[in-house]
């Protein structure tokens, strides 16, 4: 699957909100039905349902939101994805818990006395936790099933459909993850793959390159430097991007030569 040159949507795409919203609804109406923290006993199940589904819907657009944003960041910082998963959930539980006491109240003015305010938010961080978390983990493990397909990176090994079909890869400059795609960056421009990092890197044959990062990998040739901030290192590309250098990878490119001009 081939994607073009700009980045994916930030916030992701059309068919992937369809499908978090549809799996809310029917997560809603389930709980609706089986009306947990003492809602069975509020009205009929037709009124739960409609809470539940409105409750479920919101938190999906607020966690969603907050999702992708997050690993966004992550790997811009080069940290791993799950990691922003608890600042999100506490996050998202704080931003979602008041304006959904609030529309409780409005089904049940009971709820005010019924349930106290760190009780409320304690109910709403334990709904939100196993939501965020198994639909984070089902995406990554969708992602990894849909690059494992052979036709994975195509134009890898294309040209423009206009010109004749080649396996020559050595224009590659460096890769870079970003969401679930990988930017092929090359002489001529950049263009996307879905796909994991191992699986594009292991299509390049004939050129000199390491991989520097989790998200990255850099031909010998984009190198134009090295950049030390504090503790960190960082690869000054020809075409102006950095790429970082995970603790774990310096020891690897201090013995290929590439950091041979880098003070300690």
């Amino acid at each position: 699957m081939s994607a073009d040159a700009s980045k994916p949507p930030l916030l992701g795409t059309a068919r992937e909100w369809t499908i978090d919203l549809s799996v809310a609804v029917v997560i809603g109406i389930l709980l609706g039905l089986m009306g947990p923290f003492g809602s069975f006993f509020n009205d009929g199940p037709a009124v739960r349902v409609a809470y539940w589904v409105c409750s479920i819907l919101f938190g999906t657009v607020v966690f969603g939101t907050l999702t992708r944003l997050g690993t966004a960041g992550a790997r811009r910082l080069g940290t791993p994805d799950w990691a922003v998963l608890p600042p999100v959930i506490l996050v998202g539980t704080v931003l979602l818990g008041a304006p959904l006491r609030l529309f409780a109240i409005a089904f049940w003015p009971g709820v005010v006395e019924a349930v106290p305010l760190t009780a409320w938010f304690g109910q709403c961080l334990a709904i939100s936790t196993p939501l965020v978390v198994g639909a984070y983990f089902l995406r990554a493990r969708q992602a990894g099933q849909a690059s494992a397909r052979p036709a994975v990176i195509p134009s890898l090994a294309s040209t423009p459909s206009d010109a004749t079909p080649s396996a020559d890869t050595s224009n590659v400059l460096y890769l870079r993850m970003e969401d679930h795609y990988v930017r092929i960056r090359t002489e001529q421009g950049s263009r996307l793959e879905m796909g994991p990092l191992a699986r594009v890197t292991a299509m390049l044959t004939g050129i000199e390159g390491l991989q520097t990062h989790r998200s990255w990998w850099v031909a010998r040739r984009a190198i134009a430097g090295v950049v030390r901030d504090g503790r960190n290192l960082r690869l000054r590309l020809v075409d102006g991007e950095t790429a970082p250098v995970s603790r774990a990878s310096v020891a690897k490119l201090r013995a290929a030569g590439w950091l041979a001009d880098d003070a300690e």
